[in-house]
């Protein structure tokens, strides 16, 4: 059965719904801040003591299995606020704004969150008597964005927000991190320990049918008789020492095309149900120059996975849909299931044929017969999280093999770079 095409949109269709926020910040006392309140001359020690063990301070509370985990500064400022993925905005600004323990230079929040808490975070200060930072072009975009969908009466809000924004940067104290973001981590959240000194395998520059930048990563060792193969959306040559350390951690060895998805308009009209782009990695696969990797790729469905993050999930999906013969495993890590947003396509594409969860839709209705997928959301996601059921409910009839999971976390690279080493390896092995 031919899959059904994708509805022709304004590229406007990929930009997320505005949907309101289901819940804000729980907050919760800090015994070792209480502490620091009752007698602020220990205030020396008591952040030697953070310089040593990183931030954020991470206590458990008493009769539960949640964690208080408190948030850190040092110094002289105006205000400081908390920037938490997906749980800090407008709405919870006055949640956010951490507190100067009297009597001391330190600032404190300290929130109350689930065991498996994972996210990256940034800390905004403001100095005293500090003239106003200026904002990126895209927090600029994201600001007219949000101010053009919103009430006028949540105008102020919105605009306090993105000045607090202006200001934020990493924690430099902080314990872990994901890129350049500074990240947290209650006790049982998910990890993936990489091994140091792993074999560095070997980078290609290439450039797909469609104009695409990407990377072939051929492991190091010798070739086998013939390569399985993976394609990873969002990739960048950076990304090569991770899938080394990843297969030193016991990973399969696959080359692997990592796709540069290329700037928000280029990645909106690539990765938005794209029969273009999935042709053109087709294309690549199938043209590909043993030569280059001392054996052929495989064109066998059971030996090539694609995967891929939010728009990155929806197509990673939306590819072994179509192209079944050649995509037998798909992982999809926060998909924008929710696509296209009907509300933001324009007023020509106002069409009744033109529904949201187009891909839940159109797997409902034509009923392909898939091998192994992965699905896994944050539970923190409103935007994504029932779109993603209803869609595992879906899969649920038409799928050989499906791992779904759900994670305590939002839309951040902090949970899905330790998640998806073992995302593929349950579906590659």
């Amino acid at each position: 059965m031919n899959f059904p095409a994708p509805p022709a949109i304004d590229r406007l269709g990929g930009v997320p719904p505005q949907t309101p926020r289901p819940r804000g910040l729980t907050t919760h006392p800090s015994p070792a801040i209480e502490a620091l309140r009752a007698h602020p001359d220990s205030a020396e020690q008591f952040w030697a003591d953070v310089e040593s063990s990183g931030t954020p301070l991470v206590e458990a509370i008493l009769d539960s299995t949640d964690a208080a985990i408190t948030f850190l500064w040092r110094g002289q400022a105006k205000h400081i606020a908390l920037v938490l993925n997906k749980l800090t905005d407008p709405s919870t600004l006055r949640e956010a704004m951490l507190e100067q323990i009297p009597g001391t230079e330190i600032w404190a929040r300290t929130l109350r969150l689930g065991e498996a808490w994972r996210g990256s975070y940034s800390i905004a200060v403001e100095p005293l008597g500090g003239a106003q930072t200026s904002a990126s072009p895209q927090a600029d975009t994201r600001r007219e964005r949000s101010l053009a969908v919103s009430d006028p009466a949540q105008h102020a809000a919105i605009n306090a927000w993105y000045d607090v924004l202006a200001w934020a940067g990493p924690d430099p104290l902080a314990r872990e991190r994901s890129g350049r973001a500074s990240v947290a981590s209650a006790p049982r959240a998910p990890r993936f320990t990489l091994p140091d000194g792993a074999p560095t395998g070997r980078l290609i520059p290439t450039t797909l049918p469609n104009g695409s930048r990407g990377w072939w990563h051929i492991p190091a060792g010798p070739a086998p008789q013939q390569w399985d193969v993976r394609v990873l959306f969002d990739g960048d040559a950076a990304q090569a020492p991770r899938l080394d350390a990843w297969i030193a951690a016991g990973l399969t060895r696959r080359v692997t095309l990592l796709v540069d998805s290329g700037d928000l308009r280029a990645r909106v009209r690539d990765l938005s149900c794209s029969t273009a782009m999935i042709q053109a990695l087709v294309n690549a696969l199938d043209g590909a120059d043993p030569r280059d990797f001392g054996a052929p790729l495989t064109r066998d469905p059971a030996g090539t996975s694609i995967a891929g993050q939010s728009l990155g999930g929806l197509s990673a999906l939306f590819a072994q849909c179509v192209a079944p013969q050649r995509f037998g495993a798909s992982v999809s890590q926060s998909g924008s299931f929710w696509w296209p947003n009907v509300a933001g396509s324009g007023p020509a594409n106002a069409s009744s044929a033109v529904v949201p969860e187009w891909l839940t839709h159109a797997i409902e209705t034509s009923r392909p017969q898939l091998s192994r997928v992965h699905l896994e959301v944050g539970t923190h996601e409103w935007v994504l999280l029932e779109p993603t059921r209803r869609l595992r409910d879906v899969l649920a009839d038409v799928t050989e093999s499906l791992h779904y999971r759900e994670f305590d976390g939002g839309h951040d690279s902090a949970c899905w770079e330790v998640q998806l080493p073992s995302a593929l390896m349950a579906l590659e092995d």
